[in-house]
């Protein structure tokens, strides 16, 4: 990463408030047994915290992809660990197919998630939410 490229911290907390909203709102949608949308809103806030970060970093993040915005970090000059690169890759499952009918063959999105699959995905957006404050922490942001 350049050094020289300041830290926009006030950026960074726009982006990670929505980030911590909607990680709240799939608890949320966990607990009323609406498990796809819990699972669309824990990769909402991976997705949030991801594209702060970059702004933070003063990159431009572009996209919905959480795969290609890790590599957008990585090309930041971020070192992903791979447990959280596992937990994007899981999380970027959840953008289409748990909210739209035709992404399955039969059936509503919500016929195809469980509550395990919602406990997962908040699992994972925790994990990719902690690595973006750690990775902030670590930079003095």
């Amino acid at each position: 990463m350049r050094e020289d490229l300041p830290l926009d911290a006030d950026e960074l907390r726009r982006w990670r408030e929505e980030a911590d909203r909607a990680l709240r709102s799939a608890r949320i949608q966990a607990e009323a047994g609406v498990a796809n949308w819990a699972c669309f809103l824990a990769e909402q806030a991976a997705q949030l915290g991801l594209k702060g970060l970059l702004h933070g970093l003063g990159r431009g993040p572009w996209g919905h992809d959480l795969v290609r915005l890790a590599e957008m970090v990585s090309a930041a000059g971020v070192e992903l660990p791979a447990a959280v690169s596992d937990s994007l890759k899981r999380l970027s499952r959840h953008y289409i197919p748990a909210r739209y009918p035709d992404a399955h063959g039969a059936g509503s999105p919500g016929a195809h998630y469980s509550r395990a699959d919602a406990e997962e995905a908040i699992a994972d957006a925790e994990a990719a939410l902690r690595f973006v404050d750690d990775t902030w922490e670590s930079l003095g942001g």
